[in-house]
């Protein structure tokens, strides 16, 4: 388990799948993870398991309160790198400063732990609330791929971002420092 100033980290679960599959099929956590559509149970099954064979998986928990999702990817050991993902999937919880807590917590976690120089992340150039938290953990804009995705009638950009280990560690002791 990674702990967080108020939240935890813990692998993700068999039974974790329903609660799941209702988060990627929320309307505006299937738009901003760019998911192509729908996803059944036997979809989020398969996702789960290939996310623990290619890297790291977990629920973000508030209060035993399972709420979104993060993990790590696409390890690269040679080039000391990763990619990161997340999201909240619980509406109740949007706002509250929930995804920093658990990327700040990951991102230490990464960079601690596996030696790290850089991790990557893309998200939709139109993300403005997480591109603002990705920026506060750190994470600076390495460029915009133009039109990857069409979303309501119109072209959406990726934003790709990443960050180094003591672009990283500038974050971290501002954040220790708030409290």
């Amino acid at each position: 388990m990674i702990r967080g100033k108020n939240v935890a980290l813990r692998p993700v679960e068999e039974r974790d799948c329903p609660l799941i599959a209702r988060w990627m099929n929320h309307p505006e956590v299937w738009r901003f993870m760019d998911y192509e559509g729908p996803v059944s149970l036997a979809d989020v099954q398969r996702d789960v398991e290939r996310s623990r064979r290619e890297g790291q998986a977990f629920v973000i928990v508030v209060e035993d309160q399972p709420i979104g999702r993060i993990g790590l990817n696409q390890f690269r050991a040679r080039d000391r790198l990763c990619s990161f993902y997340l999201y909240i999937g619980e509406p109740a919880y949007w706002g509250q400063g929930h995804a920093r807590d658990a990327a700040m917590a990951i991102l230490g976690y990464a960079f601690d732990r596996h030696d790290l120089n850089l991790i990557e992340l893309w998200t939709l150039d139109d993300n403005d609330r997480a591109v603002r938290m990705y920026r506060k953990c750190g994470f600076v804009d390495e460029g915009t791929l133009r039109e990857r995705s069409f979303k309501e009638g119109r072209w959406v950009g990726h934003l790709h971002m990443s960050v180094k280990r003591e672009e990283f560690e500038a974050a971290r002791q501002a954040w220790e420092a708030a409290g």
